[in-house]
């Protein structure tokens, strides 16, 4: 039987039966796009992230709940996910954890707190314009200890990882603080020899004229040769119809490009709560013209 054929069936035998305190989610997003690096032009389709999963809680007792989440990425366009190991599936989140009053404590395979403190100051995040285009610390490490506080002082929470890179647990470790209300957000965090980086960055996102503009600011030193670069990212993101929204995303940073620069525009129109077409365009400039591109893109992305 064809592999493909045998996974999906696979997939649908588990979903029908799971225990009903799990929860079998994903996300389709697939968009046609053009890339020109100054040289040659190139149109593909491209799966942007594209995942299944399972997640799920299971009652402890004394308040207490084991958490769980199996979480892989798909590629609907070739069937391959990890490229570089030619495997249909390649693990993002999945861990397994206990949650009570004191907070939640996970282990596995997680998003750096560093990484998610970005939140959604990112527009185009899974998209070819991603931050990490141009910013180091969008890590998602396996052999993670993980911790977050319940919520306090009203809006306050804090995440601390520990995490093995070399030696042992803990030769790396990484945290965020983070504050939220209905229409405020804003963050500390901090990565500290994660992936051979130290790095902190300061997040803000707030209303602005009718529309949210999120700012972050980003200072990361190679542990090697103590070079230190700093680097920003300024989103605007402006709802223009009952269904469509217009986003603007600005990045700029010496980290990862030499004078590295992303300019993204795009519009997304809501089909429904869980679909959307995606448009958009992002140009990518450094002083190394071989790392130049724009892309052009359309697609769809189908939340489930």
């Amino acid at each position: 039987m064809n592999l493909k054929i045998l996974y999906c069936f696979t997939v649908l035998f588990f979903s029908l039966s799971l225990p009903a305190e799990t929860t079998f989610y994903g996300k389709l997003g697939i968009t046609a796009e053009n890339e020109n690096n100054n040289v040659t032009s190139e149109s593909d389709l491209v799966s942007n992230s594209s995942r299944i999963g399972f997640k799920g809680d299971l009652n402890a007792g004394s308040n207490l709940s084991l958490i769980y989440q199996l979480e892989y990425e798909v590629d609907p366009v070739d069937g391959k996910a990890d490229e570089s190991k030619g495997r249909t599936l390649k693990q993002r989140n999945t861990f397994v954890g206990i949650k009570g009053s004191l907070g939640t404590l996970f282990l596995g395979t997680h998003d750096t707190a560093f990484k998610e403190s970005q939140e959604k100051i990112d527009l185009f995040n899974d998209l070819a314009s991603d931050i990490k285009n141009i910013l180091e610390g969008e890590n998602r490490l396996s052999e993670l200890v993980g911790f977050t506080t319940p919520v306090f002082g009203k809006n306050f929470s804090a995440t601390f990882n520990l995490i093995k890179e070399n030696d042992g647990l803990g030769d790396s470790s990484s945290f965020s603080l983070k504050y939220k209300t209905s229409n405020i957000y804003a963050a500390l965090a901090l990565d500290s020899e994660v992936q051979g980086y130290n790095s902190y960055r300061v997040l803000l996102q707030i209303p602005f004229n009718k529309a949210q503009l999120g700012l972050m600011f980003q200072t990361s030193k190679e542990v090697n040769t103590g070079n230190k670069e700093e680097g920003y990212v300024m989103s605007l993101s402006r709802k223009v119809t009952n269904n469509g929204i217009f986003k603007l995303q600005l990045a700029e940073s010496d980290i990862k490009l030499d004078s590295g620069k992303q300019t993204t525009f795009g519009y997304d129109r809501e089909l429904s709560k869980k679909a959307k077409i995606i448009i958009f365009y992002t140009d990518l400039s450094s002083s190394k013209v071989e790392k130049e591109k724009n892309i052009t893109g359309v697609g769809f992305e189908l939340k489930f």
